[in-house]
């Protein structure tokens, strides 16, 4: 299942027309964002930040450009960051790359021609871990030039959202985190009042698992007044689902564009 996806995927991106910029966040070489402006979207148009999955080890931001076509058509501007990967790097490197993309972003309209007010992040599967935790950043104590309410909401997508257990797994073995840091930047744990809202998919195909984690999140969500949506959509697996974001004629796509009007 995964090499199929990631071929359609890669086609995906292979195929993409649409004008882009090519951004650099930092000094790694792994430190890039392509940029892709929605044509004649109007001043204030929301930027989608799409964060690629694949374990915290695995792919490349041109996981995410598929996109493109639907969202910048629909007049949100889509930025596709990649991030230094496990296990050259450890969980907390994962998270800085992640944040300093999203500052990176709404920090410099010079580079992107676009003036950031309504940034949204997205994430599927292990990215649904760093989706989650950037809407629980406290941005001013990142940075103290960003300002709260930097992020207007967050899109999980299958997404991991309780950690701790993965450091007894195989994953383990790929990644090599301090166990630590399952605790540390586990989505769980850092629930906080004043979060942007949420809005949770999964595919009804999927395991339980993800199911169990996504309502166990919304549930903790919810308990702190934090805003939250879900949507099992019909059918879909764990890749299709994310696949169903980049048809414009997918209820998925709709319920997705909807929370960021």
């Amino acid at each position: 299942m995964v090499a199929h996806w990631e071929a359609v995927f890669r086609e995906s991106s292979a195929a993409l027309a649409a004008p882009r910029l090519e951004l650099t966040y930092g000094p790694d070489t792994r430190n890039r964002i392509d940029f892709f402006p929605a044509p004649n979207a109007p001043p204030g148009a929301p930027v989608l930040v799409a964060i690629h999955g694949g374990l915290w080890f695995l792919f490349d931001k041109w996981m995410m450009h598929f996109l493109v076509p639907a969202f910048t058509a629909a007049g949100v501007h889509v930025a596709c960051p990649n991030y230094r990967l496990a296990p050259a790097v450890g969980l907390s490197d994962i998270v800085d790359d992640c944040r300093r993309a999203i500052a990176f972003v709404h920090q410099n309209p010079q580079a992107t021609g676009v003036a950031a007010r309504r940034l949204f992040v997205l994430g599927h599967s292990a990215a649904g871990q760093l989706a989650a935790v950037m809407a629980s950043t406290n941005w001013p104590e990142f940075d103290s030039r960003l300002p709260a309410d930097l992020l207007s909401g967050f899109i999980g997508v299958s997404g991991f959202y309780d950690i701790e257990p993965f450091a007894a797994t195989g994953f383990q073995q790929q990644t090599r985190f301090a166990v630590e840091a399952y605790k540390q930047w586990n989505p769980v744990n850092l629930i906080r009042a004043g979060m942007p809202p949420g809005f949770l998919i999964t595919g009804a195909k999927e395991s339980g698992l993800l199911h169990e984690m996504m309502d166990g999140y919304a549930a903790l969500l919810r308990a702190a007044n934090v805003g939250v949506k879900m949507f099992d959509a019909p059918d879909e697996d764990h890749f299709s689902v994310l696949a169903k974001l980049g048809d414009p004629k997918s209820e998925v796509h709709g319920l997705a564009l909807a929370t960021m009007r």
